[in-house]
């Protein structure tokens, strides 16, 4: 990666975290209002939206972790990389929990242009060389094309793992002085500034910048998937974080920000930046802050099992670092080295994660028309070769077979899980609220009939520049909460993606979904 300096390295630390903390991606600032509303309760919840993943009761004291992502705006500019760290950022969002992933979806949208052709290409091989290596199925998900995708592809990937209840972790801090861990890949200025990245729309002939797209390493992922799950089995941990959108920044601030809303406790954190292990040279406090590097995680570590957690990592041939710990004063406090002179810098916690609103008018979705063509049946084909829909022995019901929906071999508990996916199909274009309730029914058809009881469902929510697509992301999730309150499927966790377009033009609404049933053997 190239060693040159970036913008973040002009910045002081207070402008960095600013810039990063209230961008769309980490602060929900437009739609948090909205989701809100979505109906997120049921019997068989056991953590809701808020987390890395929800998660839901499948009986006899096993869970799934469920989670859907985006990386859309990587996957335009470089599609091989930008799919490739979208696989990773999922799988790392389900095993933070402390669940072993059991299986992948994706969900892609392309233009109709001739970039479209190469586009999905790249966004084929970087699922699979990630999924394949990591030993994940890509179990299903769904091709289209419309022209309204020609200047912002969408990559929607979900994934499920399987957890003993006994073995959840939350992404928290709860006590003073425990050890906040750094642990996995080295951190470098690849992936700088992606929440920013993902937070704007493209400009029509702009440069597009490469350093915002993060590098994947699939094997060493691999080997902190296998930490992390033993480590889960231990009562070794008080929590867990990928280091995913913001980095370091914001998997520090955010288990230290649920830890006060759990605790009520005016907690804090102390974190070294000269302790960060490094890959490029230089690197200012913004920029190891910013930067998105992939296969990172940090884990908040019981003090007294300090040397176990390294221990293990070790085992696993993974560089892990004591970075810093857990405080009783509310305040997130820097140190680092400034021209051979230690210093200290200190913020509010409050202040950095506390929610914050833009308000958008809500103007009603003015149609685009076009036509919403689904891939023919030879793309699917020379696509789906290239996963690997079998590994893992579970897959009984995959993508060899007709229909939107896998079936998964849960023998644990001998029963089987019942996997279906679903979109709108281009019916928001028209009227929103038709084209989720569209999308809902059509998933819980295809659980209803393979004879399963539905759950719980995520969802993906992808939309263009706020200021003309608002009102449709409005009647969407009011139309969502409504459908799911009817039918008593609650939303377990999900992702909004805005800022989808370039230039003026915006894509169409376009809601994913995916609804998980268990039935009877």
């Amino acid at each position: 990666m190239s060693e040159a300096k970036t913008k973040f390295a002009e910045m002081s630390i207070e402008e960095a975290i600013r810039d990063t903390m209230h961008s769309e991606h980490c602060s929900y600032k437009s739609t948090r209002k909205f989701l809100a509303g979505l109906h997120t309760t049921g019997e068989h919840i056991i953590q809701g939206p808020g987390e890395n993943a929800g998660i839901l009761d499948l009986g006899q004291g096993l869970a799934l972790a469920l989670r859907i992502e985006s990386h859309n705006h990587p996957s335009h500019v470089k599609p091989a990389e930008g799919a490739a760290t979208g696989v990773g950022g999922i799988i790392r969002d389900i095993f933070t929990m402390g669940a072993r992933p059991i299986a992948l979806l994706d969900n892609l949208r392309f233009g109709a242009d001739q970039r479209a052709t190469w586009l999905l290409r790249g966004v084929a091989e970087g699922i699979s060389r990630y999924g394949n290596c990591i030993g994940i199925p890509v179990v299903g998900g769904e091709i289209f094309f419309d022209r309204t995708y020609n200047g912002n592809c969408l990559v929607n990937v979900c994934c499920m793992g399987l957890v003993p209840q006994k073995n959840i972790i939350y992404g928290n801090a709860l006590t003073t002085d425990s050890d906040l861990i750094y642990v996995g890949a080295r951190t470098g200025r690849d992936g700088m500034g992606g929440a920013s990245f993902a937070s704007k729309t493209f400009q029509e002939d702009a440069p597009r910048d490469e350093k915002a797209i993060q590098d994947d390493d699939p094997f060493l992922e691999k080997l902190l998937l296998e930490a992390c799950v033993e480590l889960a089995e231990t009562n070794w941990l008080e929590g867990m974080q990928d280091m995913g959108a913001a980095g370091l920044l914001c998997s520090t601030t955010e288990v230290i920000h649920r830890g006060q809303k759990k605790t009520g406790l005016p907690l804090g954190a102390i974190v070294d930046l000269d302790l960060i292990p490094a890959k490029a040279g230089g690197m200012t406090p913004p920029e190891f802050l910013c930067s998105e590097s992939q296969e990172r995680m940090m884990v908040v570590g019981k003090r007294p099992y300090r040397e176990r957690i390294l221990e293990k990592f070790t085992n696993w041939d993974l560089e892990a670092v004591v970075v810093g710990e857990v405080t009783l004063d509310g305040k997130y406090t820097l140190l680092y080295t400034e021209n051979g002179q230690r210093k200290a810098t200190a913020m509010s916690i409050k202040e950095i994660c506390e929610p914050i609103d833009q308000e958008w008018p809500l103007t009603p979705w003015r149609t685009q028309g076009g036509e919403y063509r689904k891939a023919s049946k030879s793309t699917i084909a020379s696509v789906w070769h290239q996963y690997d829909w079998r590994v893992g022995t579970r897959t009984i019901k995959g993508p060899n077979e007709p229909g939107h929906f896998a079936v998964l071999d849960i023998d644990e508990i001998g029963k089987d899980l019942v996997v279906a996916w679903s979109s709108d199909e281009g019916r928001s274009d028209v009227n929103p609220r038709i084209g989720i309730e569209y999308a809902f029914q059509k998933a819980y058809r295809h659980i209803k009939d393979q004879g399963a009881k539905p759950l719980g469902l995520t969802n993906c929510l992808n939309f263009g520049y706020p200021a003309d697509s608002m009102g449709a992301f409005a009647e969407t999730v009011e139309g969502l909460s409504s459908i799911c309150r009817q039918y008593e499927v609650p939303v377990v966790s999900g992702n909004v993606s805005l800022y989808n377009g370039t230039g003026e033009h915006s894509i169409k609404p376009t809601p994913i979904l995916v609804m998980v049933g268990i039935k009877d053997k």
